[in-house]
């Protein structure tokens, strides 16, 4: 996929009570939990880098997940972290904001059918490369992180069903081949009931800054190294 992006940084969401964490802010919520007054509810992520995108006959398909067209995009984390978490929303609920990383099919594609949408299914994957200097120099996969179809906790879709898709992954102190490290890592996204057609909104959340999101290690690589 071809495009132009931008990028941001949303800041921490400052919350006065657990029950507004649980009715304001982002969707995508961290693994951690604490409970006030006989509430349960998850914390936010420190930061979050949003993605929006529209895919349409335009835009080819790069790769195979069992047997289903696959689309990708690459993900910077410049520091190890302590957890990683994706949700993938469609059709796109939000607005972008000046800064988020935005396809350039996303406007026209939302001019045309904003309320085009698919039944999203997310896949992460860590990639060979830990160095900013060797994205350019592409990679391959080294090891899958985590897979999901369905979440309740992200809105439903149009047709009232739960298939938004959201993933977490946490480090592991204790072995290495589970630790979340600096480098590149690649969300691929499909559909197993209907077709990839329409917009959707991917958020990352982790608890660092500088995380940069594109549709191709060349244009990952100018994001991260100041090449725009």
């Amino acid at each position: 996929m071809k495009m132009k992006l931008s990028g941001k940084i949303l800041p921490l969401i400052a919350l006065t009570t657990l029950a507004g964490c649980m009715s304001t802010g982002p969707h995508l919520k961290s693994s951690v939990s604490e409970g006030v007054a006989g509430i349960e509810a998850r914390l936010p992520y420190a930061n979050y880098s949003n993605y929006f995108g529209y895919v349409d006959k335009s835009v080819v398909p790069e790769g195979k997940y069992k047997g289903k067209d696959t689309y990708y995009l690459y993900v910077w984390v410049p520091a190890a972290v302590d957890e990683i978490g994706v949700s993938m929303i469609s059709p796109a609920v939000a607005t972008p904001g000046d800064e988020d990383f935005v396809h350039a099919n996303f406007k026209p594609g939302m001019d045309k059918d904003a309320n085009k949408f698919f039944d999203t299914y997310i896949v992460l994957d860590r990639m060979n490369i830990i160095d900013s200097n060797s994205i350019a120099d592409g990679g391959k996969v080294l090891q899958n992180l985590g897979r999901n179809d369905d979440s309740s906790e992200l809105p439903a879709n149009p047709s009232g069903a739960s298939y938004n898709s959201l993933l977490r992954k946490t480090t592991s102190m204790n072995n290495p081949t589970e630790a979340l490290v600096r480098g590149v890592y690649r969300i691929g996204f499909t559909s197993f009931r209907s077709s990839v057609e329409g917009s959707f909104e991917a958020t990352i959340g982790t608890n660092v800054p500088g995380v940069k999101i594109a549709a191709s290690l060349s244009e990952l690589d100018a994001l991260v190294n100041n090449k725009l």
